[in-house]
């Protein structure tokens, strides 16, 4: 899909956070001193159900490892057991740091099933939202209003395995029109959508499993060639380096649908064209520095129609990327990635690669009221080795054929509200001058 709803804005576009590459927990990284937790710890110390450090006290925001807090949450599972601090907010606040440390838990020898059957057996995330955006060239100018429910629903199956969903209930305030299939039921504006669904385990102490309707984004490019999701599975190895291989089938038109009763919902029926897909990256990250190589296939006799390029007569895409990212500090990052189609020679080679470069400074975290985020970045991207980028929410048209410049900055005033704003100024590889336009897109997101 394109970038995770909740974080469409705030983690997809500040490539800052590259170096949280890894998912796998690292017992000797502090908890940030303005992290949640603390204030939670706090409250839960003055009503009586902690005492701080395994010593007996809390140093207010001294910066602690995962561990450290960890035991401090087992503590207070222990005392609520045994009916210390049972109150209702007590034990929200509780069950909110368990989910949250949830595999320090597991490995401080709190069995996991026994942290499960504290928690709901589904645990849901999502955010409302709202974007506006304005697309203007010298012929005129197109507006869009959306407003926007995220639900994404984790389900824990046994000790093993666990799924994730992603589904999105959507308004378009500027849609009256008829479905894209010709249904004399007119559209309203409305539609549902599942962008991802899968089941996912670990093995080992760093490797993991992914099946069923996958998201994927490219690692090792920062989401240059594809940031979408397969049909398929991944497989992820590696602590140092890492390895992550997918195969499965590529949908390069999620969006074709027609209505029922004025909302949209999906129609296979459609013929949006498929791929065969399949990938492998290697990468390496470290506290200072990311770096990856990646190789891509898209196989399907409709690639040429996709691209939008008459003289592409192959039935594949095969495009290798490099990319990597170097934080000069924890606030300031600059990021870039190359890609190239290795198909298509009758093709011009301006329009089988693609590039971006960003710099970054800091981040807008949901987490921390007044935290921020700006960027700066120059897209070059073609549909023959970019299909389905991070960044095509923001370009003038969404249509990946376009090169030119991006701005953004993204600001938590309160906690869970982040608020976005990014201006994209550029052209389309054609030699019409209507095809200058620029775009000012802006977002506003109420997670929970």
């Amino acid at each position: 899909m394109k970038k995770s709803v909740v974080t469409a804005v705030t983690t997809a576009l500040v490539i800052g956070a590259a170096s949280t590459t890894f998912a796998a927990v690292n017992p000797f990284t502090d908890v940030p001193a303005d992290h949640w937790a603390y204030d939670a710890v706090s409250q839960l110390q003055q009503d009586g159900v902690v005492n701080g450090y395994p010593d007996g006290n809390f140093r207010g925001n001294q910066l602690m490892t995962r561990y450290e807090m960890a035991q401090i949450v087992a503590k207070a599972m222990a005392k609520q057991s045994k009916g210390v601090g049972a109150s209702g907010v007590d034990k929200a606040m509780v069950d909110k740091l368990v989910v949250e440390f949830k595999d320090e838990l597991t490995n401080l020898g709190i069995r996991l099933d026994d942290i499960e059957k504290r928690l709901d057996n589904v645990i849901w995330e999502g955010a409302v939202s709202y974007e506006y955006n304005s697309d203007r060239r010298p012929n005129g100018k197109t507006t869009g209003q959306k407003v926007m429910l995220a639900l994404s629903p984790t389900m824990n199956i046994n000790e093993h395995w666990k799924a994730h969903a992603t589904m999105e209930f959507a308004m378009d305030a500027n849609a009256a029109h008829a479905s894209t299939a010709g249904d004399d039921v007119p559209y309203n504006g409305s539609y549902f959508s599942v962008k991802e669904i899968f089941a996912e385990t670990d093995f080992s102490d760093s490797g993991n499993i992914m099946l069923g309707h996958v998201p994927i984004e490219t690692e090792a490019d920062s989401g240059l060639v594809v940031s979408d999701a397969i049909a398929g599975a991944q497989v992820s190895y590696g602590d140092k380096w890492k390895g992550i291989l997918r195969v499965g089938r590529f949908n390069f038109d999620p969006g074709k649908h027609s209505t029922e009763e004025g909302m949209l919902i999906g129609d296979p029926a459609l013929n949006s064209p498929v791929a065969s897909y399949g990938s492998l990256e290697v990468l390496t990250a470290t506290d200072k520095y990311t770096f990856g190589a990646a190789y891509h296939t898209f196989r399907s006799t409709k690639v040429g129609e996709y691209i939008g390029l008459d003289d592409y007569t192959d039935d594949s895409l095969n495009i290798w990327s490099v990319g990597g990212a170097y934080n000069f500090s924890d606030k300031v990052s600059l990021a870039a990635a190359y890609a190239k189609n290795t198909k298509g020679s009758d093709v011009d080679a301006s329009m089988k690669k693609a590039y971006n470069v960003q710099l970054s400074y800091g981040e807008a975290r949901p987490e921390v009221p007044g935290s921020f985020g700006v960027y700066a970045g120059y897209r070059y991207l073609t549909r023959a080795a970019a299909p389905s980028p991070a960044f095509d929410g923001v370009m003038a048209t969404g249509n990946q054929n376009q090169k030119g410049w991006e701005f953004g900055v993204s600001f938590t005033p309160v906690t869970n509200v982040v608020g976005s704003l990014a201006y994209f100024k550029g052209k389309e590889f054609t030699a019409d001058a209507d095809t200058d336009g620029s775009k000012y897109f802006g977002k506003l997101e109420f997670i929970f």
